[in-house]
């Protein structure tokens, strides 16, 4: 039962203190084992020791003899002290090794008693023993010595006194006397070992008292600290994710090149300006914070009231948009796209303006380049409609031209007329060819072609496009000048680069053409990643004028880069050029020296044959029809002047010939006359296609065959297509002879052509 001064303890907290006591009381016991079992092997020498000191030697004759005494204390000492000491050290804290140690203490007692002959000092050493015995706070040991002693003391007092009283008789009373001192000194004992065991169970108490409030105190702080743990993960967690949402932020604003911005929510005042605003606006943003009125500053005068209609919208919490051009530092005008949303907070009050500011000047700029190119494209398709007018007249002016020619006498003047009215009509087709290919809208045919001739026939040309300021040369140079290409685009890159060569001379100056052989190894092919070894044929156009900066160089072949003023240049030309060399596997460089001129180099690959004759514009005047017929032929051509032209031509040669001026009206021919042989239509007439019309025909007729004619081949081939591999065609203006030839070559083809 616990005193006052402990705790009140739970059922739990008193077997935990009961458990304390018992660990205590062993560790006590433990303790005094191994202080008893010194005590005894010390007692042991002290008592052989002793012995020789008190004990007088015994003389027979000659010869000194030790006491018996000695002899008990070594003997009898190590027989009483063996076994405490073993069991001492085998059983340490138990019952047993406590009461023989109690044993064998009082045993040395009384051998020390009996061996100094019943000294009354040496009675001293059972007190002694009691006061070491009582260190186990063990009642019970003190008992079991105390029996001890009374029996040795009433059995040698009684039988042999002078070992115990030092005398030779000893009465009754005088073992009670040694009796009750012991028990005097037993009571006391016993008194002190009940004291200090109600102190070891009331330390018990508090420490269990103090183990269970640190319990307490351990489990609050670990439930405190798990709710701190977990209060600073999930900070940690916010933190972090605050930090990666801002890392992603100020990665995304300095990343981009637009300008991510914020003001109060009155727009007076700049909250953040990424950096991109100092890319495009050439000051600091430090500038803007301190200064806003500095940025308001650098909007074009025009503008300013559009910006401050669009900020005023956002302090009125409204999404705007706007947009304004900024003068730049070094005078440089930019046009500047801006969207601006209102940012409230959770009760509804606007906190803050944002936006995002984008750089268009490269966009206005390519708007305007494509509005330009739009413009020439409008031109292109103008020039190349009345191209394709002038081919057909042209047509029939070379036909006629023809006709007269084989009618009158070779020696007359009408003969003569004839002629040069056939050679002015031929001229004005190469020119009507140049048109087409200016406008584009040629047919794309590549061949073998002389560039030596090429470059030759273009100086003429040239000579008249550039006007007398500019002295054209021309240096043929070339030993294998054939090579696989578009005659109409290589006469444009000569026209383009021509032009930009009087742009770089206004004041007059020289322009060179040459040509050469020249073989590009691997070395100068590893250096530019376009260019494929071997052997090239050169065309070089030098011109005298001011030369290109090496900052323009690098941008000359790219689209819509150009040089001139607004609106005098699309930038397209040389990108051009560079596509054409590319598309036949060739290559384009240039070189130039400022106030020195410039060069352009144009590589074509060379190929090995000769090219074949080109085939005249016209045909030689009085030339023999070559070819003859009597098939059936429906001309469809919606040109007055060049049908009756075909129909004549046509018949003279034998051939039945029956005409329509469009699709509709052959539709209704072919329904009376059932074996036409070939439908020799043109390809873009008003009403229906020739392409539709050839469809419909062949369907009922399917051993006709078709021939077809037009000026506008490219616009045939992309929009109408109807040159398909194997589809006969008749280019405009062509002549007599070479309509007889496409209509013999193409009624003679082994099968109708499926359009």
């Amino acid at each position: 039962m616990n005193d006052a001064n402990s705790p009140t303890l739970e059922t739990g907290d008193r077997m935990r203190a009961a458990e304390i006591f018992q660990q205590d009381y062993q560790a006590i016991f433990r303790r005094t084992d191994r202080l008893l079992m010194a005590l005894m092997v010390f007692q042991w020498f002290a008592g052989a020791a002793a012995a020789l000191w008190i004990s007088p030697a015994a003389w027979e004759g000659l010869n000194s003899q030790v006491h018996p005494h000695v002899w008990a204390a070594i003997f009898l000492g190590g027989i009483i002290s063996s076994l405490p000491i073993a069991l001492a050290g085998i059983w340490p804290g138990r019952t047993i090794t406590r009461h023989t140690l109690a044993v064998g203490q009082m045993l040395m007692s009384a051998l020390l008693i009996h061996v100094s002959g019943g000294r009354i000092e040496t009675h001293f050493h059972i007190f002694g023993s009691l006061a070491f015995l009582s260190f186990y706070r063990d009642w019970r040991v003190l008992i079991t010595a105390s029996l001890v002693v009374a029996a040795d003391h009433f059995a040698r007092g009684m039988l042999w006194p002078e070992s115990v009283y030092g005398v030779l008789s000893a009465p009754a009373w005088r073992a009670f006397e040694h009796a009750g001192w012991v028990v005097f000194e037993d009571v006391f004992l016993i008194l002190s070992i009940q004291q200090s065991v109600r102190e070891m169970r009331r330390i018990a108490d508090r420490q269990t008292a103090l183990e269970s409030s640190n319990t307490r105190i351990e489990q609050t702080v670990a439930e405190r600290t798990a709710e701190l743990t977990s209060e600073i993960e999930v900070r940690r967690l916010a933190e972090e994710s605050l930090k990666s949402s801002e890392l992603r932020f100020r990665q995304l604003a300095e990343t981009i090149q637009d300008v991510f911005w914020m003001t109060s929510p009155d727009c007076r005042k700049a909250l953040y300006l990424s950096p991109g605003y100092e890319q495009i606006w050439g000051r600091t943003c430090a500038s803007a914070y301190e200064q806003p009125e500095t940025w308001f500053d650098t909007i074009v005068p025009e503008d300013r009231a559009s910006v401050i209609t669009g900020f005023e919208k956002g302090g009125r919490g409204e999404a705007f948009e706007m947009e304004f051009r900024i003068t730049r530092p070094e005078g440089m005008v930019r046009s500047i796209f801006s969207r601006g949303f209102p940012v409230y907070d959770e009760a509804g009050t606007l906190q803050s303006v944002v936006g995002l500011s984008t750089d268009v000047t490269g966009r206005k700029q390519m708007e305007a380049k494509l509005m330009e190119a739009g413009k020439l494209e409008t031109v292109g398709r103008l020039a190349g409609g009345i191209a394709h007018d002038f081919n057909t007249i042209l047509t029939a002016i070379i036909g006629h031209a023809e006709l007269i020619g084989q009618s009158v006498p070779k020696s007359g003047p009408e003969f003569h007329s004839a002629d040069q009215i056939g050679k002015s009509a031929a001229r004005a087709a190469q020119l009507t060819q140049q048109l087409l290919a200016f406008s584009r809208k040629q047919m794309l045919q590549p061949e073998t072609l002389d560039l030596n001739a090429t470059v030759t026939e273009a100086e003429l040309m040239l000579r008249r496009l550039l006007g007398d300021s500019i002295d054209v040369r021309v240096a043929i140079n070339a030993k294998r000048p054939w090579a696989k290409a578009d005659a109409g685009q290589i006469q444009q890159m000569l026209v383009q680069l021509a032009l930009n060569a009087q742009d770089a001379m206004p004041s007059g100056g020289r322009l060179t053409l040459e040509t050469g052989d020249i073989t590009l190894d691997e070395t100068y092919a590893s250096t530019r990643s376009d260019v494929v070894p071997g052997d090239f044929v050169m065309i070089a156009i030098s011109d005298t004028g001011a030369g290109i900066t090496d900052e323009v160089r690098p941008h000359l072949f790219e689209p819509f880069f150009t040089t001139k003023k607004q609106g005098e240049g699309t930038g397209l030309g040389l990108a051009m050029c560079y596509g054409i060399a590319k598309q036949v596997g060739g290559h384009i460089s240039v070189y130039s020296e400022l106030g020195r001129g410039t060069t352009f180099k144009i590589f074509l690959p060379c190929v090995s044959a000769s090219p074949r004759e080109p085939a005249s514009v016209l045909a030689p005047i009085l030339k023999e029809l070559p070819t003859r017929g009597t098939e059936s032929i429906l001309l469809v051509e919606d040109d007055d002047g060049l049908r009756d032209l075909a129909g004549i031509v046509l018949q003279k040669l034998g051939y039945t010939v029956h005409s329509a001026a469009n699709g509709i009206e052959a539709m209704r021919i072919a329904e009376d006359y059932t074996e036409i042989a070939l439908l020799l239509t043109d390809v873009v007439m008003p009403q229906m296609s020739g392409k539709e019309l050839a469809d419909r025909l062949c369907s009922s007729q399917p051993s006709m065959k078709v021939l077809f004619t037009s000026a506008y081949t490219e616009d045939a081939i992309t929009h109408h297509g109807i040159l398909d591999p194997g589809i006969d065609f008749l280019h405009k203006p062509y002549t007599p002879a070479l309509l007889s030839r496409k209509t013999r070559q193409a009624l003679d083809a082994g099968s109708a052509k499926t359009v």
